[in-house]
């Protein structure tokens, strides 16, 4: 009798982990790749996009003088980057208009959210001094990895991207998101906001985040991280069954580099760290780190890498 028992357990854990594991690949396989026919641009095919003179001062390319880089040894941190970047329907890849570094620690159960500016100027290999968003459109995630690497010393370990029509279906799955908007802000969305506290839903979540009619790329990227801030606090308190809603309404609108096995384990990391994890907030380059010049035909943000990588060392990443 005890056997015919413990057989049936067995038999009874069997099923539940095949069937856990049949729901985890069911979610995990409606998340897309990343094209392996890919092909890097030909450094002969290198574009810049060029803006018009507005009396900044003009630096020559050939005067750039970029140095080296030392690794920030940030082998025990989690680093994953979310590409964000506004491709249409039959587009090709295009440079990315949000890049956020999600650097995890979690022993120390920290996280730091750092927006890089799609505008700095930066040395992409293989390639010459352009604008950080053109290494995406030139060679897709590896490019963009290494492209950090050389320049910051930053070791991205994974990538995820998300095309805007799938961040308004993410805030759209959490019911929305509570922005407070000032003046300006709320004219230029429009969409019936008002100055103050706003229920925003993912149409206007967007075009909040998206606004270039308000300050300057800085703030641009501060209303990224609020939105996403805010989104990620309602999915922290969330029901499992809206949890799998949110799953199979969103995962379509992502691209990765990782597999399934890869994102199963990056979740058992992440999991713990849910509900009481603590999230810092930045951006690069930050104020009295950067010259903004005319390089190239181009209105860029010059860095100074030697400062950055200072502020992302002893401040910015959670080390």
């Amino acid at each position: 009798m005890k056997k015919i028992i413990a057989l049936n357990v067995v038999v009874i854990l069997g099923v539940m982990s095949l069937l856990s594991v049949f729901i985890i690949n069911h979610y995990l396989n409606r998340i897309n790749r990343v094209d392996a026919g890919f092909q890097m641009r030909n450094p002969s095919e290198e574009d810049f996009e060029k803006d018009p003179y507005n009396g900044q001062d003009v630096m020559d390319p050939k005067d750039v003088q970029w140095g080296e880089t030392d690794s920030l040894n940030d082998e025990h941190l989690l680093n994953i980057l979310l590409v964000g970047q506004d491709r249409r329907p039959g587009e090709g890849r295009q440079r990315s208009d949000t890049m956020i570094l999600i650097s995890i620690n979690q022993k120390k159960r920290k996280v730091s959210m750092i927006s890089f500016l799609r505008d700095l100027y930066v040395q992409i290999p293989g390639y010459s001094g352009n604008r950080l968003n053109a290494s995406y459109a030139f060679g897709g995630f590896e490019l963009l990895k290494s492209t950090l690497k050389t320049n910051f010393g930053i070791t991205v370990d994974n990538c995820f991207e998300v095309d805007f029509t799938g961040f308004r279906a993410l805030i759209d799955a959490v019911d929305g998101v509570d922005i407070t908007l000032t003046k300006e802000e709320a004219e230029a969305v429009g969409l019936g906001t008002v100055e103050g506290q706003n229920h925003l839903n993912g149409k206007q979540a967007l075009t909040y985040a998206r606004l270039r009619k308000v300050g300057t790329d800085f703030g641009r990227t501060k209303r990224q991280r609020t939105v996403l801030l805010a989104a990620f606090q309602k999915v922290r308190k969330i029901s499992f069954t809206d949890l799998l809603r949110l799953l199979e309404d969103t995962l379509p609108y992502l691209t990765t580099d990782m597999t399934n096995s890869e994102i199963y384990l990056l979740l058992l990391k992440l999991f713990p760290l849910v509900t009481s994890v603590k999230i810092d907030s930045y951006y690069i380059p930050p104020e009295g780190t950067y010259t903004n010049l005319y390089i190239s035909e181009m209105d860029i943000l010059y860095p100074n890498l030697t400062k950055i990588r200072e502020l992302l060392k002893n401040e910015y990443m959670p080390f």
